[in-house]
């Protein structure tokens, strides 16, 4: 007979393993985290459970899958033997961490992540099962720190699944998870429209807590930093969350909404699809364009058909020469005129002619680039070119550079002073035809009166309709120039030369600077305040290039200190130009990511869409749609005078017409389309819609009378019959 104390003994070391977890905690910065198990011992073919089990300090936490605003879910890499594999994390429902303003989603106190795994029937009795997993993390309090450690826990193998001592406390986690399904209906709607996210529950009889929040699984889908708000419903049993998308979501829409709902000490998995909400069965009447009378000259000009196209494109580019980046490069011209009086009508000819030409290939080309660029399936319009960062920079330079030059910085072609005048006169030619270039560049994309809607049937033509009206677009750019070339008498009715003529040139180098303000404006619309400061960083490097140039390459220094001077000032110049494209080029990627919301930053001017704007029409309210663009100073001007003013904002108020801003400053093929239908190729346009099935086109130059007018004219008019 076996003693008594031997029989205990045995039975204490059979029983030993169940009781047993061979896994040491491990003591990280603030935390405590171990490795545990439910089962003491496996089996083959056995399903089992590991978790990761943390103890933290106080006031510091962990974070969720979806870590919301900042941080990093825990992440864990596996080391496992053959037959074992393991499944994905198990993530208890968190709960809500305020800090410095910032929403993120984790844990306080304790937590404990749980990991199926799955035990292959291949295994083997009496095996032991060496498990291993790195672990990363990062833990935060007002700071964050990372975290990493191997976490190691052995398992054996035998004939039967022996429970662990830890079994328990894995249990408990469980009951800490969302469970797998809500216990009444629900579905998920989104409005592209207005970029409304609801989670619409259908409650019946179950009551909801207060605090009513939804977790999203993924980042990226909602904004953690926007309150989530239980709206009322006058359906009974129903209730609506609404959240507020990312913009990523709102580019990308999602096809699932996909997270943890919770309701109190309640919680549960959602994974719906996201639907459009049922649409109102209203029938939008057929839209009818109406022209403002304020246009009745232009229209009369389009009616007489080519001609008329003509005579409005020469029109239209002759009052380009008055915008504030040609008047300089205009007025360069007109005082080589005045130094060079005494030149014969074959030279003034032969200037008027170069500049002349100058303009109407450079519009010539921008016309064939933009043809090209259709025909390969992009959809750009006239004044295209702005909308590209690595083309406003050279502007840019090219603008701070003549500026300079105008102010007296440095001079170009110092050298030839006290040369032979018929020497210079010639040299100038090429001068000329560059100035053509230079005024063409900076004046194309300006849409003064009378240019959109000829260009946009310009763009929409056929090519040779199309070049035609373009190239006699440039010829009205030019005309005052070629005017006085072909008549040089003229210029004696133009003042005398003299020492108000260095005034004037540096006064044209101030409002160049103005121009270079403005293209700062148009970059930082785009890439924000990053993109003003490398803008204004390459400035400086050319300022300093110009200095050095105007100091040290004129014809009173050494020829090899002027040509050092000179490769000096190139190197600069071109370092900080390539510099600044690929800075720039980047500051708008990144600030684009960044952008966020569907309201403009002009208040209570929405981002327009097709949808929103037949949204709105549906629900009988009237629509104020204006395309503009950050480089389009005529939009800038009209923004300032009718548009963002509080007599506008008023009107609009008292007649219930929603205001929508389409930005063209980049390109964008919705807004492209749209110009189109409405017969132009560039902004800005201005349309009026009434729900009655009307828009009307408002002339390009705006002010609060004219807009008054519409408004009340279409849409205060119909209210009062309908109220009779």
């Amino acid at each position: 007979m076996m003693p008594p104390f031997i029989r205990i003994a045995l039975l204490v070391l059979a029983l030993l393993p169940a009781f047993s977890v061979s896994a040491a905690p491990i003591q990280a910065q603030y935390a405590r985290l171990e490795l545990i198990s439910d089962r003491a011992q496996i089996a083959p073919g056995d399903t089992f459970t590991l978790a990761v089990q943390v103890e933290l300090e106080p006031h510091w936490h962990l974070y969720w899958t979806n870590p919301g605003a900042s941080g990093l879910p825990l992440e864990l890499d596996w080391q496992l033997p053959e037959g074992l594999s393991a499944g994905e994390i198990q993530w208890p429902t968190p709960e809500r961490i305020l800090l410095a303003g910032l929403m993120s989603y984790g844990y306080k106190d304790q937590v404990t992540y749980l990991i199926p795994f799955q035990a292959s029937e291949s295994l083997q009795p009496g095996q032991i099962l060496q498990i291993s997993a790195d672990a990363f993390w990062l833990i935060c309090k007002e700071i964050c720190l990372p975290g990493d450690a191997v976490l190691n826990i052995e398992l054996p193998v035998g004939a039967s699944a022996l429970p662990s001592s830890a079994a328990y406390q894995i249990n408990a986690a469980r009951e800490l998870l969302p469970a797998a399904a809500l216990p009444f209906p629900a579905s998920a709607e989104f409005d592209a429209a207005t970029g409304a996210l609801q989670l619409k529950l259908q409650l019946g009889a179950t009551a909801l807590a207060e605090d009513v929040y939804f977790y999203a699984a993924s980042e990226g889908v909602l904004d953690p930093n926007v309150e989530q708000v239980l709206l009322e419903s006058s359906d009974v049993g129903v209730a609506r969350l609404e959240l507020t998308p990312q913009a990523g979501f709102l580019s990308n829409p999602s096809e699932r909404l996909v997270g943890v709902l919770e309701s109190g000490a309640h919680s549960w998995q959602v994974d719906l699809p996201i639907v459009a909400p049922m649409a109102a069965t209203t029938v939008l009447p057929e839209i009818q364009v109406v022209e403002t009378e304020s246009d009745g000259f232009e229209q009369r000009l389009l009616n007489l058909g080519l001609p008329g196209f003509l005579a409005l494109a020469f029109l239209g580019g002759l009052i380009l020469n008055v915008m504030p980046c040609v008047l300089p490069v205009l007025s360069l011209k007109v005082f080589s005129l005045l130094k060079h009086s005494g030149q014969s009508k074959a030279q003034a000819l032969a200037h008027g002619l170069a500049y002349t030409g100058g303009v109407v290939v450079s519009f010539l080309a921008l016309a064939g680039a933009l043809y090209a660029l259709r025909a390969l399936g992009e959809r750009v319009g006239w004044g295209f070119q702005l909308q590209n960062p690595n083309f406003v920079v050279v502007l840019a330079v090219v603008f701070f550079l003549f500026g300079l030059n105008l102010m007296g910085v440095f001079e170009v072609g110092t050298r030839l002073v006290g040369a032979d005048t018929k020497a210079s006169q010639r040299h100038d030619v090429m001068g000329s035809f560059g100035m053509g270039v230079l005024a063409a560049v900076v004046g194309a994309p300006c849409m003064g009166p009378l240019l959109a809607s000829v260009s946009g049937i310009a763009v929409q033509a056929s090519l040779a309709t199309g070049l035609l009206i373009f190239a006699v677009m440039g010829l009205g750019l030019a005309a005052p120039f070629l005017l006085l070339s072909i008549f040089p008498k003229l210029v004696a009715y133009l003042p005398k030369p003299g020492v108000w003529m260095e005034s004037l040139k540096q006064f044209m180098g101030f409002m160049l600077m103005a121009a270079v303000i403005f293209l700062a404006l148009v970059v930082g619309r785009q890439g924000g305040v990053d993109a003003i400061v490398l803008i204004l960083s390459v400035l400086l490097a050319v300022g300093l290039a110009a200095w050095i140039y105007g100091r040290w390459s004129v014809p009173v220094k050494a020829k090899r200190t002027q040509r050092i001077a000179q490769l000096i000032s190139a190197a600069i110049l071109v370092a900080a130009s390539v510099y600044g494209i690929k800075g720039v080029q980047q500051a708008y990627l990144s600030h684009q990511q960044t952008l966020t919301g569907t309201v403009s930053s002009e208040g209570s001017w929405a981002k327009w869409s097709d949808a929103r704007v037949q949204s709105e029409l549906a629900a009988g309210r009237p629509v104020f749609v204006d395309f503009t663009a950050s480089w389009c100073l005529i939009c800038q001007v009209n923004k300032k005078v009718a548009l963002r003013t509080d007599a506008t904002r008023e009107l609009f108020e008292q007649n219930g017409v929603v205001s929508l801003e389409a930005d063209w400053t980049s390109q964008d093929p919705e807004i492209t389309d749209a110009l189109e239908r409405f017969g132009r190729s560039g902004v800005p346009l201005y349309l009026l819609y009434s729900p009655e099935g009307e828009v009307t086109v408002l002339p390009q130059s705006l002010t609060n009378g004219v807009v008054r007018e519409a408004v009340e004219g279409k849409l205060l008019v119909k209210n009062n019959k309908k109220l009779l």
